[in-house]
């Protein structure tokens, strides 16, 4: 299994967390989701093009389409958690240097 590691410290994370960049980053990617999650209840709707004429989406196309709207609002949110996750992985880390050292 690949071993997962975090050159940031966590009090380097903590404050990141509390930046005005970071902020920032989560304002854009709320606004992401909330647009995806628009766009998602839009889809298989009917639309009109220039002249007027409508048409609707054939399943397949629906359904590709959903699949990208709902991977883009997996990914917004893992990045969302980012920060926790790295959190986690240094906590995991620090556990099982203590784990180590405890059985020597």
């Amino acid at each position: 299994m690949e071993e997962i590691s975090v050159r940031s410290t966590k009090t380097q994370i903590e404050d990141f967390k509390e930046s005005m960049l970071w902020l920032d980053i989560k304002e854009e990617l709320q606004r992401l989701a909330r647009r995806a999650q628009l766009e998602y209840d839009l889809v298989g709707e009917s639309t009109a093009d220039d002249d007027g004429f409508r048409s609707s989406p054939s399943t397949s196309e629906t359904l590709i389409h959903l699949g990208d709207i709902k991977g883009r609002r997996k990914a917004v949110t893992y990045f969302l958690s980012i920060l926790d996750i790295f959190l986690g992985i240094l906590e995991d880390a620090r556990a099982e240097k203590e784990a180590e050292t405890s059985e020597e």
